[in-house]
């Protein structure tokens, strides 16, 4: 099946990395013929992207809407006849769109992922473009049901993030970091920005530096908070770090004695993912789809969002109570494993391709993995449908 992906860019983000690992998988099923089509150069990820030897082309726009693009794009379509379509952005969506019509391609919608709802004008547009898209696929339960749509659709499926274990057996040399004080190093990755509570994060760390000085706790990343959430940090404080952009972060995972991330609602955060994967012990804001990876109090905590007392507590305990710590370490390895692999990724995402050109209509479901399900710890509302595993 020769299978047209169509994203925002290879920039730093998530999705980003996510895709190079669908792409990795996919690469090595001989039933796939891949197409990868840009909006913008991304030098994050596009490296690792142009290893995999896939058929990579840039369409970079010189404008929000570029009629250009589109004229290219459309020629793509027609020289490449894809026979699906898959989008993971709300541009690229917009673009694909009204082509998949004039072709008669389905359009697999991958948007969705994180679990935010509002009234605003982007996130209305969002939701139509969904609606208006033949199949639509997130990367968590509470994303779906955040955008209004139902497993029970035969048009609308959950895949959970998936991560290759190839990348966290390599990272057994610890890097070279400067600064560190103390046994123990407490971290989050993500962007600073607003839906990431880097805020909560600080205010936490300063808080549990108070009461002891065994402890080192490093943010990772850069983005439009972060000259903000550094001026939280007082002059005199040496024992929180600012390590900005960084390609190793798995290897910095593997020093983590706590893997922490603070955050208003999310998909499947990978970067948990990462810790959980590494055997690190988790503490998490509750919220969006961190339920369904984090089973709490037996992978790590759930704590409730802007509350740096209760994040405070949990981090300490995890602190004080080593084995605990590492137990909880190794049954969150064991639930990536067992549900959150690249392999499982792939298997259910080429099942999805095959759904689509089946011509399934709502009233069929695809068979084998995508009907399993793999959160049960998960409450269902009265009359809910679990949302197929991955």
């Amino acid at each position: 099946m020769k299978i047209l992906f169509y994203t925002d860019s290879f920039r730093l983000g998530g999705k980003e990395r996510q895709l190079v690992e669908l792409l990795k998988g996919l690469k090595r099923s001989k039933d796939v013929e891949l197409l990868v089509v840009c909006m913008d150069r991304g030098e994050f990820f596009e490296p690792d992207a142009k290893k995999l030897n896939v058929d990579l082309r840039f369409l970079p726009r010189k404008m929000r809407w570029d009629r250009f693009v589109i004229v290219h794009l459309y020629n793509i379509f027609a020289e490449f006849r894809p026979d699906v379509v898959h989008t993971n952005s709300l541009m690229t969506s917009a673009y694909a769109l009204p082509l998949t019509k004039i072709f008669r391609i389905p359009l697999i919608n991958g948007s969705i992922r994180n679990a935010f709802e509002n009234s605003g004008m982007r996130w209305r547009v969002e939701r139509a473009l969904l609606r208006w898209s033949d199949y639509r696929v997130a990367n968590s339960q509470a994303g779906l049901r955040s955008r209004g749509f139902s497993v029970n659709s035969g048009k609308d499926f959950v895949i959970y993030n998936g991560i290759d274990p190839e990348r966290t057996a390599s990272c057994s040399d610890a890097p070279a970091l400067s600064g560190l004080k103390g046994p123990h190093i407490i971290g989050m990755a993500a962007e600073f920005r607003k839906d990431k509570d880097y805020f909560t994060f600080i205010r936490t760390a300063l808080r549990v530096l108070e009461a002891r000085r065994d402890v080192t706790f490093l943010t990772i990343g850069d983005g439009p908070t972060w000259e903000e959430c550094k001026r939280l940090v007082p002059k005199e404080c040496d024992r929180i770090l600012f390590l900005g952009r960084r390609r190793d972060v798995e290897m910095i995972v593997g020093t983590f004695s706590v893997g922490v991330l603070a955050t208003f609602t999310e998909g499947i955060p990978n970067f948990i993912m990462e810790c959980m994967a590494m055997g690190k012990a988790v503490v998490v804001s509750d919220g969006g789809g961190s339920r369904e990876l984090v089973l709490n109090g037996k992978t790590g905590f759930l704590v409730p969002p802007k509350d740096p007392l209760v994040l405070a507590e949990k981090i300490e305990f995890l602190l004080d109570n080593p084995d605990i710590a590492r137990g909880m370490g190794q049954a969150g390895r064991e639930r990536i494993e067992k549900h959150f692999s690249l392999g499982r990724m792939i298997d259910q995402t080429l099942e999805l391709y095959g759904h689509v050109l089946n011509g399934s209509t709502g009233s069929r479901r695809p068979a084998s993995s995508l009907e399993r399900v793999t959160t049960g710890e998960c409450k269902k509302s009265e009359g809910e449908r679990t949302a197929p595993d991955g």
